[in-house]
């Protein structure tokens, strides 16, 4: 039986077609720079080394806009273990980290791991005590320029810190014939959101198109940036007081 995934597979005998048995296509900012440039009547020998510029500033901002809308799962990894130290409930994250999806607190041999749970400033400011030491159950995320993360209790031995976050984009440039940190199927959503941003600038009278066009592209790239998976809800009901 043939492979359905053989680029020369037709899904049967009576249809063979020709492609090209490559998957290559993956255009450099450059390129996306001159297609949005197309899209606001910018073409040829009228781009000029402002619009590439300004290409360049909006191709940064439109990822830094995505990692606000995030997270990416194409940015979303696991960070180094990071082994605690009693008594020290604070340790540095890296400073492109943007977000941390989950954390989980290990020890043994093998390892026992367990996911502890997100709180607030302002429910970590209520702890009465912050030295008290023990196995850490929640933790504070301090989303400032140099992040930090902190362990409530302290911990009390050596635990291996599991910490799996998103993080920023590499920088879009235009030198080398440098590509954008993106997937395939974002490649669209390149292209329509930097014509949308740089209409702002060159051609307002398109602009409300342009960004109708990169809605639809950002849209249809975000339903296919998904995970499957369940959904479990769990109340907790051990205690209710008036």
């Amino acid at each position: 039986m043939s492979n359905p995934f053989d680029p020369a597979w037709s899904g049967g005998t009576t249809q063979p077609t020709t492609t090209s048995g490559t998957y290559n296509f993956f255009p450099s900012l450059g390129e996306v720079t001159l297609n949005a440039l197309s899209r606001i009547r910018i073409r040829g020998p009228m781009v000029l080394a402002e619009h590439l510029h300004q290409s360049f500033m909006e191709a940064n901002l439109l990822q830094s806009e995505w990692s606000n809308r995030g997270p990416n799962l194409w940015t979303v990894g696991q960070l180094p273990i990071v082994p605690t130290v009693p008594g020290v409930a604070t340790y540095t994250i890296p400073s492109t980290i943007i977000m941390l999806t989950n954390v989980t607190i290990g020890w043994g041999n093998p390892e026992t791991e367990i996911t502890i749970t997100p709180i607030t400033r302002q429910e970590y400011t209520m702890f009465p005590v912050k030295t008290t030491q023990g196995r850490p159950t929640s933790y504070f995320f301090d989303r400032t320029i140099a992040p930090t993360i902190t362990l409530w209790p302290t911990p009390d031995q050596v635990y291996n810190l599991h910490l799996w976050g998103f993080g920023q984009q590499q920088d879009a440039q235009m030198r080398s014939n440098a590509q954008m940190e993106v997937p395939y199927r974002w490649l669209d959503a390149c292209c329509s959101g930097l014509a949308y941003r740089l209409s702002r600038h060159y051609a307002n009278d398109l602009e409300a198109q342009r960004k109708s066009d990169y809605d639809e592209a950002y849209k249809l790239a975000a339903v296919q940036d998904t995970e499957d998976g369940h959904i479990y809800i769990m109340p907790m009901i051990g205690g209710y007081y008036d």
